[in-house]
């Protein structure tokens, strides 16, 4: 039915042309804007069509131009009907949804795991090699007591009750064969003083001691399978070998070879070796994904922000010594390329913001870059 046909049936009994005529034109306007109203169910699709944001309301603002323009054309036997000019309005800039990054510890360790299994490691060449470059940034202490020795926090002095400490920079790099069980190369650089706390005349004092324990820069030379430090293995790559691929067999598996610890370190030391196993960046990536997945399971895990495709998962625990009587709050931390599955750094603190060093400074932090190399340098 027409717009006329329904100004006919619903025409009132009102005297005179003119009148009738008006009473007419009233209803026939009233019926067109009833045809120009949306329907109702469009109405609850705006939240998401205004939080689609800048680029989305631009289009929208176009096609709804292109619609009112189909409706309010004249139709040829409709006298036209004039329109208030349209008032200039300022442009606002639609508010940005925020992006929210609600992932947990374990669900980011679980991305990595994806990312670790999808990601194909370089195949090399006759007589290339897998390059890890590592800078280390290593805190040492002094604590008074029986001989007065510069210890590593956690080991045999503590954070907390230090007097002086220093932290000291080395960087090198080992070169991995094809073969991960042929002759390994490594390199490394002259220690660097970063800084010195506490004390400094008393921290001054110990570093020359401290610095000849580092040693010289070493050339490039054959070097040994490097080793996880604490390690019964002969090498890491032991661990590779005969680790089982399945992430609960995995900390099963560690739990049983480790054994026993002091409390609350059982599942930390598990995580540990777990990290320290990732840092080398090699091996088979169905097995890597495994240890991403074995370390979603232990309890303590939180991450950071997204920093540029990176995203550090930090694992906090309570380290009580029966030894000491003492508790250290502990923390290890690891950074993940998000999209190769590689670590790209880990750190590991004792005592936790307590004593003369600084809380950002952990006890040791080291870097990773992986590379290919055509030959040895």
């Amino acid at each position: 039915m027409d717009e006329f046909e329904k100004v006919r049936w619903t025409k009132p009994e009102i005297d005179g042309a003119e009148e009738n005529l008006a009473a007419a034109r009233a209803l026939l306007l009233t019926e067109i804007q009833e045809e120009r109203r949306p329907a109702r169910p469009r109405a609850a699709r705006r939240p998401w069509f205004i939080a689609a944001g800048a680029l989305g309301a631009a289009a929208a603002v176009t096609a709804g131009v292109l619609v009112v323009s189909a409706i309010t054309a004249p139709s040829p036997t409709i006298e036209a009907v004039s329109t208030p000019p349209s008032v200039a309005r300022p442009a606002t800039t639609p508010t940005p949804t925020p992006i929210s990054s609600p992932q947990t510890g374990p669900e980011v360790l679980v991305s990595a795991a994806n990312a670790a299994a999808g990601f194909t490691p370089p195949v090399l060449a006759n007589g290339q090699f897998l390059k890890r470059t590592w800078v280390e940034e290593k805190l040492g202490i002094y604590e008074p007591g029986p001989g007065g020795i510069e210890v590593i926090p956690g080991t045999y002095g503590w954070r907390a009750t230090a007097t002086s400490g220093w932290l000291i920079r080395r960087s090198g790099a080992e070169y991995a064969p094809a073969d991960l069980r042929s002759q390994w190369y490594g390199e490394s650089g002259a220690p660097e003083v970063l800084g010195t706390f506490g004390d400094e005349d008393e921290a001054r004092s110990k570093l020359e001691h401290v610095l000849a324990g580092y040693g010289a820069a070493r050339p490039l030379a054959p070097i040994e399978i490097p080793w996880l430090p604490e390690s019964a293995a002969t090498d890491f790559l032991w661990y590779l070998d005969e680790m089982p691929h399945d992430p609960d067999e995995i900390i099963t598996w560690l739990r049983e070879y480790l054994g026993p610890d002091h409390e609350g370190w059982v599942e930390g030391k598990i995580g540990w070796f777990l990290i320290g196993l990732l840092s080398y960046n090699v091996g088979d990536p169905e097995l890597r994904a495994s240890m991403y997945r074995a370390l979603s399971t232990l309890p303590g895990s939180t991450v950071g922000a997204d920093e540029g495709g990176e995203r550090t998962v930090t694992f906090d625990s309570l380290l009580a010594n029966p030894d000491t009587a003492r508790t250290s709050h502990t923390r290890h931390t690891l950074t993940i390329d998000m999209s190769t599955g590689l670590v790209t750094e880990i750190t590991e603190t004792h005592d936790v913001g307590l004593g003369i060093v600084p809380a950002q400074i952990p006890d040791s932090r080291v870097t990773f870059e992986m590379s290919v190399v055509d030959s040895l340098p």
